[in-house]
């Protein structure tokens, strides 16, 4: 099966007074395949975080399956959806939640601990790993407040990796950080992705967008269209362009 994730008529709505209804997802037909990196544009209360969480497992849908690596999870019971969530799936949010009690080490480590599969030192071997491989391996016994706001979306985005899950989900990961910083977390998220991990993003920032292989664009609930981008190789030519790119067809699908 190729596709991790596919949706089937998925609706989402909340009820508004005593016969009345806001519909936020509208009979939403997708698929995201197994390696793809996508990013989830549009403008603000166009649906496109309610999507994400819907797909997730955070939200439930109203109605319409929601199906991961073939198995559908709308229904599943909140214990097993967690269970899901913990070991299959990664997120990374633009505000990171940290527990300011334990040190960065301890934070990343806090999910694979919860999963309860893996030891002690393999857990911390996988959490030092990945703090070298994201540029912070030096902060392991940093506290929160001892990391600036990049350091501390790296710490994220390792906790994210800690359980080597199938599929990362990031609601405007770049969001909160200066272009320097929002540059770096996404030269880390490329190799991430070129290690084969699934990346589904929500993005206002065409910049961030650019480097995804393909672009959906959302407009009052439902998806207008989309935009095949490919690989990005790298390099600052290529991210330009592709922007010049993506920003022309934003222009008219928008």
């Amino acid at each position: 099966m190729n596709a991790v994730l596919e949706t089937q008529n998925l609706n989402k709505w909340y009820p508004l007074g005593r016969n009345m209804r806001v519909n936020v997802l509208q009979d939403i037909d997708l698929e995201i395949r197994r390696g793809e990196f996508v990013a989830i544009m549009g403008p603000s209360g166009s649906g496109k975080s309610t999507l994400l969480y819907t797909i997730s497992g955070m939200d439930r849908a109203s109605s319409g399956r929601v199906c991961f690596n073939g198995r559908e999870i709308s229904s599943l019971q909140e214990k097993e959806l967690s269970r899901l969530r913990l070991g299959k799936m990664g997120f990374i949010f633009q505000q990171i939640h940290l527990l300011k009690n334990l040190n960065l080490l301890d934070n990343i480590s806090l999910p694979a601990y919860a999963e309860g599969v893996r030891g002690r030192s393999e857990i911390d071997r996988r959490a030092r790993y990945l703090m070298e491989r994201t540029g912070i391996g030096s902060l392991a016994g940093n506290s929160v407040d001892q990391a600036s706001g990049g350091q501390l979306q790296r710490v994220g985005i390792c906790r994210s990796l800690i359980n080597e899950p199938a599929v990362i989900f990031g609601d405007e990961p770049t969001g909160a950080l200066d272009s320097g910083s929002a540059a770096e977390i996404l030269d880390i998220l490329k190799d991430v992705h070129s290690g084969g991990t699934t990346i589904v993003l929500v993005t206002h920032d065409s910049r961030v967008a650019a480097r995804s292989e393909r672009v959906l664009f959302m407009l009052d609930g439902r998806i207008q269209g989309e935009k095949k981008l490919g690989t990005f190789t790298g390099g600052n030519s290529e991210a330009r362009a592709r922007q010049e790119n993506l920003n022309a067809w934003l222009a008219e699908v928008g």
